[in-house]
């Protein structure tokens, strides 16, 4: 019977603290030219809620990093699941700027978050590789496709997925689109199962235009 991967437990984390829209009225938002929107900025958040529905967004406190929100996420999915976090065989974090800490700028990748989370977790299993992939916005589905291609191959039968990312701490307050963003973590474990039914995944695609 052909192996397949499932998902067999499921966790996130969203930050408390809340950033209405009515906490960017202050803001001086710029267009691609640098100039100033000719538009108040009332107008300008009306019109984002408008369109997305979004009224307010969740940011990390101070004291929070990226791989802080993985490992609660991670805990989540342990937890649902019921699993042994010893007997994963894979940590992947998917990630874009790794550990940013509050009032810096700086992208802090090494070691690599999943290594971090493997540690936060308290994982004594030295088999148990963590690794990270840096793939934009599609970067956790990136973490899955690379993590069904293991367990299909039988080099891994258990493995952990998280996307995480503090877009908060980078970027451009004057850009429109920060608006958008905000922080938090999801995360899977996957695991190898044995069956004939179409269950799990069962194909996928990637394209790099």
């Amino acid at each position: 019977m052909p192996v397949r991967s499932v998902i067999v437990g499921t966790g996130s984390t969203i930050p408390p603290r809340r950033v209405p829209n009515s906490d960017m009225l202050d803001r001086e938002f710029l267009g691609p030219d640098g100039a100033k929107i000719p538009k108040s900025n009332q107008q300008i958040l009306d019109q984002f809620e408008s369109i997305t529905g979004i009224k307010e967004r969740r940011y990390a406190d101070d004291s929070q990093v990226t791989s802080d929100l993985a490992s609660l996420a991670a805990a989540d999915a342990l937890d649902s699941s019921g699993v042994d976090r010893e007997t994963l065989d894979t940590i992947i974090v998917a990630h874009n700027f790794g550990d940013v800490r509050a009032g810096s700028r700086h992208s802090d990748m090494v070691p690599a978050l999943a290594a971090r989370v493997k540690a936060q977790l308290k994982i004594e299993n030295p088999h148990a590789a963590a690794f990270d992939i840096v793939f934009g916005c599609p970067g956790w589905l990136q973490g899955v496709i690379v993590c069904d291609a293991m367990i299909r191959a039988g080099d891994i039968k258990r493995a952990m997925v998280i996307g995480a990312d503090t877009l908060s701490r980078i970027s451009d307050p004057h850009d429109r689109d920060s608006l958008i963003y905000a922080d938090g973590a999801g995360a899977v474990i996957m695991e190898a199962r044995e069956t004939a039914e179409k269950v799990g995944f069962l194909a996928h695609a990637v394209r790099s235009d």
